[in-house]
């Protein structure tokens, strides 16, 4: 990473994408760490709306981080220049004609950004302790938070998206292994006590493979008793849409791509990444075009 055309942009904004998760944040907050030691002024960022967080990253970015990033409003938006932490398509944060200068990310490449470092690793915050791990002396409390980055983004190491690397990596960090035990500390399931429709954009994101934009959410539960209420949601959806069913009680995963009126479903007896497996499931489902017709 040329450090030195970063400067050029300060002060520099580090975003993630919007409706966070753990390892969003982290990211977005250690890199500003990073690179304001490199003496490139920084500041991690939210934008004012769409920034809220649900109740099992809460707890778990409270257990490790007093969070107070800067809030951009919409109009000083364009005013800036960012990096993009844990995505690389604008549209999942701060729209398009803005000035983005980099980022780094672990989902597909959206080819919409320059200056991008993509990896495989299971969480970018991860990936960031191994870019800067043997030049940056992360402190006891920086390696916790990526370690509960870690930990949200791998689901305890319960993810496909969980490989032997990340293994070998966060073993460095020197902290606790007992992941059946840190799941029942820190997991929190979709509220679905209110119905599937409150909580229907859990997760929320906007996608553009190939072309073809479409939008995606996630429930987290310990059984499927509301899943046929999730699948006529999506159905009903007015726009393409990537619904995700995830049960922890038998680690399966149902995943229902919305496409043009049409349905496919793809089931999985794991626990499916949504950047990775899915994602490449619904890419290669796509460039087929093997539609099955809503009922």
């Amino acid at each position: 990473m040329n450090l030195d055309y970063l400067k050029e942009y300060e002060p520099l904004y580090i975003i993630g994408h919007k409706n966070p998760d753990t390892d969003t944040i982290i990211s977005s907050k250690i890199l500003s760490d990073i690179f304001n030691y490199y003496g490139i002024k920084s500041e991690y960022a939210i934008l004012e709306d769409n920034y809220e967080l649900d109740d099992y990253n809460k707890l778990m970015i409270n257990d490790c981080l007093t969070y107070k990033p800067t809030i951009i409003t919409k109009d000083k938006l364009k005013l800036n220049n960012y990096f993009l932490v844990d995505h690389n398509d604008p549209i999942q944060s701060v729209g398009d004609n803005v000035n983005v200068v980099g980022g780094i990310d672990h989902h597909t490449d959206t080819k919409k950004i320059n200056n991008l470092l993509l990896t495989d690793y299971c969480c970018t915050a991860l990936y960031i302790y191994s870019l800067f791990k043997d030049k940056y002396e992360f402190s006891n409390i920086q390696k916790h938070q990526i370690y509960m980055a870690f930990l949200n983004d791998s689901k305890f190491t319960k993810s496909s998206r969980y490989k032997k690397k990340d293994e070998e990596l966060v073993k460095t960090l020197g902290l606790n292994s007992d992941y059946s035990s840190l799941f029942k500390q820190y997991f929190i399931p979709t509220d679905l006590s209110l119905g599937v429709k409150e909580v229907f954009k859990n997760g929320y994101k906007r996608h553009n493979l190939s072309g073809v934009e479409f939008e995606s959410s996630y429930i987290e539960s310990f059984n499927n008793n509301y899943l046929e209420e999730y699948i006529t949601l999506i159905k009903n959806y007015p726009h393409n849409f990537l619904g995700i069913w995830i049960n922890y009680e038998t680690d399966n995963t149902y995943a229902y791509f919305k496409y043009n009126d049409t349905i496919k479903q793809f089931d999985y007896d794991f626990i499916a990444s949504r950047a990775t497996t899915i994602t490449n499931d619904v890419l290669n489902y796509l460039n087929k075009k093997e539609f099955i017709k809503t009922k």
